[in-house]
């Protein structure tokens, strides 16, 4: 074998070894993400980031990029569950709330009619899904001119509950800014603000008050990586009014998904605990109520919240007795945990953060599998 020869058969095995390293990130940046919670049926369409549906060779704008991030981190599930802990904490003898409870769905969807970036937001309060209290549409777009992200914001003439149905998105994905069934509130524009983001009517100037004219309101919300918040901030004759004509602010944090399964202890032959309940339930204050074999009523819960006692963020679930009111057990570990659960004999929880894999996991743990 002479000398070239040998050369082109290194140099063909470097092209092969090389062409297949080159493959795999690409195969692993493909791969949904595991963690995102699902609330409802989204839709089948792939989801883009704002960098693969222009021009691939193009140099993007400092807005755009600034979109891009947007839509990776917003959407997900938020609740207030925290907030109202600190306002139970907080509040003085014969104040009012402060806050009611409040859960939002944020969805990301892609069409030709709103462009790259729109989002949709559901919300509901004080744990009554069937009662939509907040349901729009956001359409985003690059404002270079302004160096912000300029936004369109489309409410629904009737509201009612699609992901927190169970629903199909699908005709949610479908929707153009001139369906009959949404109209056009105030627009507002969208800045960076420090690790986030932060949008506020233009000129301050929204006015839905028919009896006082003179009041116009500053329409706002922000946005980071693990929460959104907004808020109103009442003005009239363009004075700000005083702090205590005003709508205190809410703060929702990003909740995760986990799926659990709750076992009794078994009496027959086989294995030792039979698993009673298969459930989903979110780390922001989600609940499930269900009947022990003796008949009391008990409460599960998940929280990842704040321990006063140990000064720390606190991945917790527990179970109450709701006759009692009393906490029969509970289990701790970090915040960013993605298993917890607890054993004492009589009750077994094990709850796993929603993934394919963990789905998967459980699946081959119940009976017959």
């Amino acid at each position: 074998m002479n000398k070239r020869h040998t050369l082109s058969i290194i140099l063909f095995i470097i092209t092969v070894v090389f062409g297949k390293a080159q493959e795999t990130p690409t195969k692993a940046k493909d791969k949904p993400s595991a963690s995102a919670p699902e609330m409802g049926k989204s839709s089948k369409a792939t989801q883009k980031r704002l960098a693969t549906t222009v021009e691939p060779n193009r140099k993007f704008s400092y807005t755009e990029r600034e979109l891009d991030y947007l839509m990776h981190i917003w959407e997900g599930e938020y609740d207030n569950v925290e907030q109202l802990e600190f306002d139970k904490t907080q509040r003085k003898k014969g104040q009012e709330a402060l806050h009611k409870r409040v859960h939002a769905s944020v969805r990301q969807f892609q069409n030709s009619n709103f462009g790259a970036g729109a989002v949709y937001v559901e919300e509901y309060q004080n744990g009554d899904k069937t009662q939509t209290t907040r349901q729009c549409i956001y359409q985003l777009l690059p404002d270079d001119v302004e160096k912000a992200i300029y936004v369109k914001v489309f409410h629904f003439k009737e509201k009612k509950p699609i992901l927190a149905a169970g629903e199909a998105f699908d005709e949610i994905a479908k929707l153009t800014p001139e369906s009959e069934q949404l109209v056009e509130g105030c627009k507002m524009l969208l800045r960076r603000k420090e690790n986030g983001f932060l949008a506020k009517t233009i000129d301050k100037n929204c006015n839905n008050n028919v009896r006082n004219q003179k009041e116009t309101i500053d329409y706002q919300f922000s946005v980071s990586e693990d929460s959104f918040g907004f808020q109103k901030v009442r003005y009239e004759s363009g004075r700000r009014l005083a702090d205590d004509k005003q709508v205190s602010e809410y703060t929702l944090e990003k909740a995760r998904c986990f799926t659990c399964m709750i076992d009794f202890p078994n009496d027959t032959n086989g294995r030792p605990t039979v698993t009673k309940y298969y459930i989903d339930i979110y780390d922001q204050g989600g609940s499930f109520e269900f009947e022990y074999p003796d008949g009391r009523q008990m409460h599960f819960g998940m929280r990842n919240t704040w321990s006063f006692g140990m000064h720390r963020e606190t991945f917790v679930i527990y179970i109450l007795d709701k006759a009692t009111q009393k906490t029969l057990i509970y289990s701790w570990g970090n915040p960013s945990a993605d298993r917890i659960g607890f054993n004492p004999g009589w009750i077994r929880a094990q709850c796993d953060l929603k993934t394919p894999r963990n789905i998967k996991l459980q699946q081959e743990l119940r009976p017959g599998s």
